[in-house]
């Protein structure tokens, strides 16, 4: 499976999507839905690195992860001290869908990250309509990276700009993301190197939340990641895998406290336009 595929089936459904669900259906709908608990916020914290745990039912690398439904596993979330909560929603791959997203909203008050491949205004509106807080946009991906920024702040969202090399990171930086995700996975072949946190880490601006996703397993790799200045982990596989879910998550929580350090940033100045 190449990352070319998941696009192409991506971009298809999303084509039947709006026309099953036209924008001004959803514009309409965002009016109904209060404002959630503000993600940045929950990521800023002096001395802990947050932990965000995600639903990940399945993944291209992994094929069926776990049969358990979100509302089984948002609970264990907030009660092993999540300080955010990703929910997948691609179908075809991750077998998730937005619908995951609005029940989340109901069921638990952490904030929401939508994490998808969002190609489109179209599905930015479309994570608001639903509940979300925040959503996921890849720097080497959408296309027009500063409108979609701040058409997630004009939705009162936050957005999270993974980045998979310093060129994107700059591409961000200069579009305005005020958070950057550095994803530990090869999209080429889904191999996991933690090393790629240690070796953008310093590009991100000191004032940037940086949240590296992907490979966590335990106490250690939390330790690490915190090491490189990560302000926040992104963590799915483990804990979705897990015979006990809250345990899991309490113990990376608990990994996480008291190990944030100051991240020592490039002295190369990005000039923001």
């Amino acid at each position: 499976m190449k990352f070319a595929d998941i696009i192409r089936e991506r971009r298809r459904l999303l084509k039947v999507r709006m026309k099953y669900q036209p924008l001004n259906e959803l514009k309409e709908n965002i009016r109904r839905v209060k404002l959630r608990t503000d993600f940045a916020k929950s990521l800023t914290k002096e001395e802990d690195v947050s932990i965000i745990c995600e639903y990940k039912p399945a993944s291209p690398s992994l094929g069926d992860i776990s049969p358990l439904m979100i509302d089984e596993v948002l609970p264990q979330f907030e009660e092993g001290g999540a300080s955010a909560v990703s929910v997948l929603t691609e179908e075809s791959y991750f077998k998730s869908n937005i619908d995951n997203l609005k029940m989340a909203c109901r069921i638990t008050k952490l904030p929401l990250l939508r994490k998808d491949f969002i190609l489109d205004p179209y599905q930015i509106y479309e994570a608001r309509a639903y509940g979300g807080s925040a959503v996921l946009l890849m720097a080497g991906l959408y296309s027009n990276l500063r409108e979609g920024i701040e058409l997630c702040h004009y939705l009162d969202m936050d957005a999270l700009v993974e980045c998979k090399n310093k060129e994107e990171i700059e591409l961000a930086t200069k579009a305005g993301a005020k958070i950057i995700g550095i994803n530990n996975r090869d999209f080429n072949d889904f191999t996991i190197d933690l090393g790629r946190t240690e070796k953008l880490a310093g590009s991100v601006p000191s004032d940037t939340i940086l949240v590296s996703e992907s490979g966590v397993k335990n106490a250690e790799d939390v330790e690490l990641l915190s090491s490189f200045g990560a302000d926040a982990l992104l963590v799915g596989t483990s804990v979705m895998t897990t015979n006990n879910i809250h345990e899991k998550v309490k113990e990376l929580v608990y990994a996480a406290r008291n190990v944030r350090v100051p991240r020592i940033v490039n002295r190369a100045k990005v000039t923001v336009i």
